[in-house]
């Protein structure tokens, strides 16, 4: 036990911070997500609890598909400990666990699938107006950037829609329901504020401006003639989690306001997620 203590003391000064993910402990044996670590056969690996106590010394066995299978060497393992690669090339840290850190931001893009829920006023006349409501589909492609420190952009492009349909007694429209059918080119720029960070993900709020262009367009209640561009004004809520150092999965809420016109005024709830890769 003197031996495994004094062993995993000297790997604490030289572990990287970056720590493995135990999948499942059986016998002697337990299963290491490598999580993007370059690990190889023979490597030792320290075992910590979340006071940073030494508990195993393992060795890496077998390496497929991101995975190693490590043999306890000493000590006692379970799946809630938390794993680090002794030795190897990179700078010296603490020999005090650290709190768990991001990273540096850095550039990325990905894609997004968005679900909007649609509530839309139009006054065909300055005595009358309904009320319509509905939802629509959307799909955007988007580029981020780190601006400075916990402030980054986000600008997505891609194909945007506003559908809604209702019905008045005061209105009368072609068709048992007055309707609403826009599909647009859109852009949105986002200038975000990352208010919780750590390696596994970072939480935001941000807000901006989206700009649209119409490519089809049909009503029953609004002269489409009219409807060319449009712009709004954006509130964000969002998460992006990090499946490791590469990749990760946007999480984001929009509430999208059109500005009000003598015609119609309109609001969206959006919801968007996807895949994101980091350069």
């Amino acid at each position: 036990m003197r031996f495994l203590l004094a062993t995993l003391l000297i790997s604490s000064l030289v572990s990287p911070a970056w720590a493995l993910k135990t999948v499942v402990v059986k016998g002697d044996r337990a299963l290491i997500d490598l999580e993007g670590e370059d690990l190889q056969v023979g490597d030792k690996l320290g075992a910590r609890n979340a006071e940073g106590k030494a508990r195993a010394l393992l060795e890496v066995k077998q390496i497929k598909n991101g995975k190693a299978v490590a043999a306890v060497l000493k000590g006692q393992m379970s799946a809630d400990l938390t794993v680090a690669k002794i030795g190897g090339s990179k700078a010296a840290a603490p020999a005090k666990a650290a709190p768990e850190k991001a990273g540096k931001s850095k550039s990325s893009w990905g894609v997004t699938a968005g679900y909007a829920m649609n509530n839309m006023t139009v006054k065909p006349s300055a005595s009358s107006s309904v009320a319509l409501s509905g939802s629509s589909i959307n799909a955007s492609a988007f580029y981020q950037m780190p601006l400075d420190g916990n402030i980054s952009a986000r600008i997505l492009g891609g194909y945007e829609t506003l559908s809604a349909k209702g019905s008045s007694s005061t209105v009368s429209c072609s068709g048992s329901d007055c309707t609403v059918d826009i599909s647009y080119l859109g852009v949105e720029a986002l200038v975000r504020y990352s208010y919780l960070r750590s390696t596994k993900f970072d939480a935001w709020v941000g807000g901006g401006l989206g700009f649209l262009f119409a490519i089809g367009k049909s009503s029953n209640v609004l002269d489409t003639s009219k409807i060319s561009t449009n712009q709004t004004i954006v509130g964000s809520l969002g998460l992006d989690y990090h499946l490791d150092r590469k990749s990760f999965i946007p999480v984001q809420l929009d509430y999208a306001m059109f500005p009000d016109n003598n015609t119609s005024s309109a609001n969206q709830i959006i919801l968007r997620a996807g895949w994101g890769w980091q350069f």
